[in-house]
């Protein structure tokens, strides 16, 4: 009976073994199938961008994806080209010669915007890869990383490659455009094509495109090869067997180009496109179907998605396609927010009211929602709320909705007939106003031209339209230093006030004046009377005057003095202003620090004095002169 426990045992144990193994070689191969999500099986750049990724040569991203299409910037394709040499090489070129390049960097905005390929970007200089520190402002621009021409790549992989001993003094190239390329460059892309990396006889239509930025795929490809020549590894498979079923991706170069679908055609397991591109001009290009990536935007589409009209950018070499890009579809549209809703699977749907149809779109993480201007969610919207909504390929990407009914308080920072602006806890919102809008100021029925900013005020009313307006006004009290008076048809009163700056206040009608708690006119105030204004939402409701006048104390150096005018230059001491005196050698009293009298005669340029007076708006008039120190 033992024994027979342990024979169970045995073979219970073996068959979890098996099962295990079996799902861990399963996995093993899904991962080996597709290292990146967006390289898939049909990708023509696929064991080149698998390549380089295992070789650590080329990096995918976070999200698990490569990116084929992007385009590479110059930062990017000297890092990807000098990760071919031994990282220890790198590290110790950079070590011996940072300081070296250390101005050039910095100069550059490299060590600020790209400091992550400082080490590879001095390898480069030093390696002769890159011969020139000056090719350096080309790398950014405001901060941004600016892509790597056609031509560019060439003459930087074959330095990298150390062909430059085998360029030849007299090149003739066969494309169509080779008068485009500078001659500089004409060398490097020659030896390339003798060494197989790129191909000699351009794109469909004969071009080299030397000015065309070049993708993550295209130089996968090419760094690929090129690893391959300068490391002997045999692995052959990469480029004489890149693809069974067509010709030698050694003879092709890969080019994009965009149009609009004119017809799509299948036969067999054969795919045939044609499209119109700019010029109207038809192009037919045909590939078997199983090596034709479709994608629309992030994610894969279906032959079925090709429609007549819309417009795709397609991968091609000579009359064959290897990938579809569907441009994105945007659509913008106007209505009503019905409901939204979620399935099962966590799918979520937004039905919305257009042009009397209800119409049911799906969203996604990406989705933004705005509800009177602030972030919001679709959960938070009400019925009829109303929107602008954004689709992009039949997804959600952007709704902005009103909401029907709103209600808000806040205060006046600018109001017309037409529009109201307030603000509440630093947020602005600006409304239009109903033509039949009520309104209310202070519990009385009242009209829009006796709003005032500042006011408190309560909005109602729907789809960012004010139909019902209740406002109180603000009092406060603010003192000062009375400096003018400004009649017209608004009147207005300017001080100095507590914290020495002027402010200028409209007079409301019927303002109350008040001096020495006396009844008065406005005309009875005097400059530099000491006042309190009452105000309501900024505006003078009634002042109060004291008679006192307000006396200030200057100290300063004498500039300049007019007997004749009885007038004094004064270089303030306190802020080095120059202030004009005004005094009467009959009246003002001129003394010096021990009490004695002196006359104007006994003060000179350059003498220290003290002048106790009444500010006039630019002119001091002196009520006593104190002599301090004679020049």
């Amino acid at each position: 009976m033992k024994k027979l426990r342990v024979k169970r045992w045995v073979k219970s144990t073996l068959a979890i073994l098996v099962i295990v193994f079996l799902v861990l070689t399963s996995i093993m191969y899904s991962f080996g199938a597709q290292m990146f999500t967006d390289v898939t099986d049909k990708h023509w750049a696929k064991k080149y961008v698998e390549d380089m990724a295992s070789k650590k040569i080329i990096t995918g991203y976070g999200d698990a994806t490569f990116k084929p299409d992007r385009s590479v910037s110059r930062i990017e394709a000297i890092v990807m080209i000098t990760r071919l040499f031994d990282s220890k090489d790198v590290n110790s070129a950079y070590e011996k010669n940072k300081s070296k390049y250390e101005k050039a960097l910095k100069n550059y905005g490299i060590l600020t915007h790209a400091n992550w390929a400082k080490e590879e970007i001095v390898f480069a200089l030093e390696k002769g890869i890159l011969n020139n520190e000056r090719l350096l402002s080309a790398f950014l621009k405001n901060g941004k990383s600016q892509n790597a021409l056609r031509w560019e790549i060439a003459v930087y992989l074959a330095r990298g490659l150390g062909f430059e001993d085998e360029l030849s003094k007299v090149v003739v190239l066969g494309f169509k455009d080779s008068n485009k390329i500078p001659a500089s460059a004409r060398p490097y892309i020659d030896v390339l094509i003798k060494k197989g990396i790129i191909n000699g006889k351009g794109d469909y239509r004969g071009n080299f495109n030397p000015n065309n930025p070049v993708t993550r795929a295209e130089l996968a490809k090419m760094l690929s090869i090129g690893y391959k020549l300068i490391h002997k590894d045999g692995d052959t498979d990469l480029t004489d067997n890149d693809n069974k079923n067509n010709e030698d991706k050694k003879e092709e170069v890969l080019t994009s180009l965009e149009g609009k679908i004119y017809d799509v055609t299948t036969y067999g397991d054969k795919l045939s496109i044609t499209i119109k591109d700019s010029r109207d001009k038809k192009l037919v290009f045909t590939n078997n179907k199983n090596d034709i990536a479709i994608k629309w935007g992030s994610k894969s589409a279906s032959i079925s998605d090709l429609k007549e009209g819309i417009e795709v950018s397609l991968t091609v070499s000579g009359s064959k396609v290897y990938s579809v890009k569907i441009k994105d579809i945007e659509v913008e549209k106007e209505g009503y927010f019905i409901s939204a809703s979620f399935d099962a699977n966590g799918n979520h749907s937004v039905t919305f009211k257009i042009d009397d149809k209800y119409e049911e779109y799906k969203t996604d993480r990406l989705t933004k929602v705005e509800l009177d201007g602030e972030k919001s969610s679709i959960y938070k919207l009400e019925k009829k709320d109303k929107v602008k909504i954004k689709l992009v390929n039949g997804i959600v990407r952007e709704i902005e909705a009103i909401s029907k009914d709103f209600k808000i308080r806040g205060k006046i920072k600018k109001v017309s007939k037409s529009e109201i602006t307030i603000v509440d806890d630093d947020k602005t919102y600006k409304f239009d106003i109903d033509k039949d809008v009520d309104i209310e100021r202070n519990d009385k029925k009242a009209e829009i031209s006796d709003l005032r900013v500042g006011d408190k005020v309560r909005l109602e009313g729907e789809y960012n339209v004010v139909k019902d307006i209740e406002a109180d006004s603000v009092r406060e009290t603010v003192k000062g230093v009375l400096k003018e008076i400004k009649m017209s048809s608004t009147p207005e009163i300017t001080i100095l006030d507590e914290d020495d700056k002027l402010k200028t206040y409209k007079l409301l009608p019927g303002f109350e004046v008040e001096i020495d708690d006396e009844v008065a006119g406005l005309y009875d105030l005097r400059v530099n009377y000491k006042i309190k204004l009452t105000l309501e939402s900024g505006e003078v409701t009634k002042i109060e005057g004291d008679q006192k006048v307000n006396l200030s104390t200057f100290v300063g150096e004498i500039i300049d003095i007019s007997e004749k005018n009885d007038t004094i230059e004064l270089k303030n001491s306190a802020d080095g202003k120059t202030l004009y005196i005004k005094y009467d050698d009959d009246v003002t009293p001129i003394l010096d620090t021990d009490g004695d009298k002196r006359r104007e005669s006994n003060l000179d340029e350059g003498d220290i004095i003290s002048v106790v007076g009444e500010d006039k708006l630019g002119t001091i008039e002196a009520k006593t002169i104190m002599l301090i120190e004679n020049h």
